[in-house]
């Protein structure tokens, strides 16, 4: 892949996603990383669904959706995953919440309460 003299990623395809977190910290760390949203995608729409495996076991396939950053171009990305995956998304996901404050913690649980409470979960009712 060509560069130019900017240090940034050249690419053909418009569809290529990318971003990072670096850093001297880790994760846990307050203001201890750099995050490079360089064709980050801006989440906006989620699909997951129930797969089977080669082997006959149960997954996840989660179609995650949305704007490439600073482009009008769109990403559509399939995740395949089992229990593991989609725990170590929730539990990262639920911890962080947490370290950002109360209030952001709040707002996600009640969030989850409410469709946990309008069986947005279920689908069924």
């Amino acid at each position: 892949m060509p560069r130019k003299k900017t240090g940034h990623r050249i690419s053909g395809d418009p569809r290529k996603t990318g971003g990072d977190i670096a850093g001297p910290g880790g994760p846990h760390d307050r203001n201890s990383v750099i995050v490079d949203t360089t064709n980050a995608v801006i989440l906006d729409h989620a699909t997951v669904t129930q797969v089977e495996t080669l082997t006959g076991k149960p997954g996840i396939a989660m179609l995650l959706e949305g704007r490439i950053a600073r482009t009008p171009e769109r990403a559509r990305n399939l995740y395949l995953m089992n229990e593991d995956g989609a725990a170590a998304l929730v539990t990262e996901l639920t911890a962080l919440a947490h370290r950002m404050g109360p209030e952001f913690a709040i707002r996600l649980t009640a969030r989850l309460k409410h469709l946990i409470d309008t069986d947005a979960f279920t689908g069924e009712k």
